[in-house]
């Protein structure tokens, strides 16, 4: 009973990553033709490419910045645990992540940065790297994202999958993109 209740859950944030992240823009047509045409000239991850996108759209300081922030955090952990990323993608990210600043404006990449660098990948260096989900628990429940949390954190291989994905935010950094 446990395991289809675990494969349930999986399937549901599979299903979620899928349908959520991303599509506010390109249903609303906020996101340009050119933002398309960069995005398809190099290998990318979509998937991250549309959580990048979401980090972009939180504004410093506004309301609810913090659950947003939260439930980026929990969707990067979620996309880390179903994809098993390895040191051989690491390339493959970079140019996700590289591509997906390229094609935003300096106040969206900028908030994009941000929210990498002070928030998500702080938490989940507590929360992947050191064991510690008690410290934001009560955050990413507030942020509709707490349950599945645990189940995550199980997967075989999330901190390497986790740490390939932001050794290429840092390597992008450190070239000065």
């Amino acid at each position: 009973m446990k395991r289809i209740l675990v494969m349930m859950i999986a399937a549901a944030m599979v299903i979620s990553l899928m349908a959520g992240c991303g599509d506010n823009d390109r249903q609303n047509g906020t996101q340009s033709d050119s933002t398309e045409s960069q995005m398809t000239d190099v290998a990318t991850d979509e998937n991250l490419a549309n959580i990048i996108r979401d980090a972009g759209n939180v504004g410093e300081g506004t309301a609810g910045s913090s659950l947003r922030r939260a439930k980026i955090a929990h969707d990067l952990a979620a996309l880390a645990a179903e994809k098993g990323y390895t040191e051989e993608d690491i390339a493959k990210l970079k140019s996700t992540f590289e591509a997906t600043f390229d094609a935003m404006n300096e106040d969206t990449k900028s908030s994009a940065r941000s929210v990498f660098t002070n928030s998500v990948f702080p938490m989940l260096d507590k929360v992947i790297n050191e064991g510690n989900l008690d410290e934001y628990k009560g955050l990413l429940e507030d942020a509709g994202v707490g349950g599945d949390m645990d189940t995550i954190l199980k997967t075989p291989g999330l901190a390497d999958s986790y740490n390939s994905i932001k050794s290429a935010y840092l390597a992008l950094e450190d070239s000065g993109n």
